[in-house]
């Protein structure tokens, strides 16, 4: 704890002003704060751009992709908002989380942020001032020759942004496909166990917990592009146009974003 408040301490600062009506404590994120750094520092060598987009304070919305059983690309960001030298803040990410039937885990992942998707708890965020991310894939595995292919984004997770007037700013991650790779999805184990994917990995299931939920040492890159600009609306039936919109052209916009990284790499050849 002494070297997280050592290492994190412009961090710290900003994040005892915040509340913690949603279960955040700073001790969860300093028992994992080494974990983190050594996959974002040297294990997935992340290149974050974009991030001085972001404002300094009040509420902004993240929408970014992301796949897997394993939340790494949102604990990606974490750490990279808080281990910013210049204005660090605090990231909640809201998330599916009723199918996590492990108390310990639910409980952990609220420690470190992550908040039970709700309209109402989104607008809570916002009207706090707080930066919100989502991921709209979040916990579905996609298959290796799918990946970087932006599933369809649910529209009602943007529609209380748009309705608070809040910037939205898209997030690209290339990288984790291919450093967890799967090969193929077993939907009916799935659905069974009452999990949203059932992964099969070269570590998952065949190694034992916790190797199995190992990855490659694949270099990934993470780009936060300019806000997106939406017309205000006061009313019902045109919010939700405006929010339809929004929610195609950021997914747009992340899946093109995401092709000019893939070529990007090849040119360096980073495999």
């Amino acid at each position: 704890m002494a070297r997280f408040t050592t290492t994190f301490k412009q961090y710290i600062k900003h994040v005892q002003r915040a509340d913690r009506y949603f279960g955040y404590d700073l001790r969860g994120l300093a028992k994992i704060s080494n974990l983190l750094g050594f996959l974002y520092e040297d294990w997935w060598n992340i290149e974050f751009s974009g991030l001085d987009r972001l404002p300094a304070e009040g509420p902004a919305v993240i929408v970014g992709n992301t796949s897997g059983l394993l939340p790494w690309t949102p604990l990606m960001l974490i750490y990279a908002l808080m281990s910013r030298r210049q204005n660090p803040r605090r990231v909640s990410v809201l998330a599916d989380m009723d199918w996590i039937g492990d108390e310990r885990a639910y409980q952990f992942l609220l420690e470190l942020g992550f908040v039970p998707w709700s309209s109402a708890n989104m607008k809570r965020l916002i009207d706090e001032g707080d930066l919100v991310a989502i991921f709209p894939e979040m916990f579905e595995a996609k298959n290796y020759w799918e990946r970087y292919r932006l599933y369809e984004f649910d529209w009602t997770r943007l529609l209380p942004a748009v309705e608070q007037n809040v910037k939205i700013f898209p997030l690209a991650s290339i990288g984790q496909d291919d450093a967890m790779p799967t090969f193929l999805n077993l939907d009916g184990l799935a659905k069974f166990l009452n999990i949203p994917s059932y992964p099969i990995t070269p570590f998952f299931p065949w190694l034992p917990f916790p190797v199995n939920l190992t990855s490659y040492a694949q270099k990934w890159h993470m780009h936060i592009l300019p806000a997106c600009n939406y017309e205000r609306k006061t009313g019902r039936d045109e919010i939700e146009e405006v929010v339809k919109t929004q929610a195609r052209f950021i997914e747009g916009e992340i899946q093109a974003e995401i092709n000019r990284m893939i070529r990007a790499r090849l040119k360096r050849h980073e495999y």
